[in-house]
């Protein structure tokens, strides 16, 4: 079952998922993956340094025959710079980053990706999550978020558990999460992304996605909506009069 994936060639999907501590939520989280009828894909999780029983779960599936999950531990600046470290150990085609208290849609949400991955010129795709619980952006059970342009990513965000990477166009344009952001980093990832390549919709449901981290507390900032004027004029400089309209909006309306 796990021959093609570890001997003959590199998977089509990397899985990233940061740890700390995440003994609660991380076995539903790899279920949702061993579950997937597509097996064509690794695992890396990048753990923080978790003193619970984080580790117990992935050593416990891996002797049950889980056999794509690879285990990386190492003191780090905090969520981005693992999500940095994934994407440096990565070997799959596609890369993929998941909340250890997230999980996949579906059990075939995998394969109905690669399906559509397979067909496509696009380096970025992405779909919709169904949240659980209440944040400040969105309510619980709904769908997020549907389709965006680059004028909509400027108000509000793309989840990075909807979203699929070709690794050899983040390689080429030496796209990193920037950890002078640590709550916005992966919007401004997006941003970055969406400066050098077109994204593709693909109008499906890929995750489950767990409100309560840092991205969905108000209460929580970094200096990422204070400092895009100066970025984006640099990023889409055809385009920086509407988006300094927008982002005067927007910086006023937070």
């Amino acid at each position: 079952m796990y021959l093609k994936v570890f001997g003959l060639h590199n998977p089509f999907f990397s899985i990233v998922i940061p740890t700390l501590n995440s003994f609660k939520s991380l076995e539903r989280c790899l279920l949702s993956l061993c579950n997937q009828y597509l097996s064509d894909y690794e695992v890396l999780i990048l753990d923080g340094g978790s003193d619970d029983n984080t580790f117990q779960i992935v050593k416990d599936l891996q002797n049950s025959g889980f056999k794509q999950i690879k285990w990386f531990q190492n003191s780090d600046l905090g969520v981005y710079d693992a999500m940095n470290r994934g994407l440096r150990e990565a070997k799959g085609k596609w890369i993929y980053f998941l909340g250890s208290d997230d999980w996949l849609y579906e059990n075939h949400t995998l394969e109905s990706v690669s399906v559509a991955l397979s067909n496509t010129h696009f380096n970025v795709a992405y779909g919709d999550v169904l949240i659980h619980g209440d944040s400040d952006w969105a309510k619980d059970q709904e769908i997020y978020a549907g389709e965006f342009d680059v004028f909509r990513m400027l108000k509000k965000n793309i989840c990075h558990q909807s979203i699929f990477y070709k690794r050899e166009f983040l390689n080429f344009h030496h796209i990193q999460f920037d950890l002078s952001y640590p709550i916005n980093s992966d919007w401004d990832f997006n941003l970055k992304c969406c400066a050098k390549t077109k994204f593709i919709y693909l109008n499906k449901i890929i995750a489950n996605f767990s409100s309560g981290g840092l991205s969905t507390n108000s209460k929580f900032k970094d200096s990422f909506f204070e400092e895009i004027p100066i970025k984006y004029k640099q990023l889409f400089p055809s385009k920086f009069r509407v988006f300094a309209w927008n982002l005067k909006n927007k910086i006023l309306n937070i």
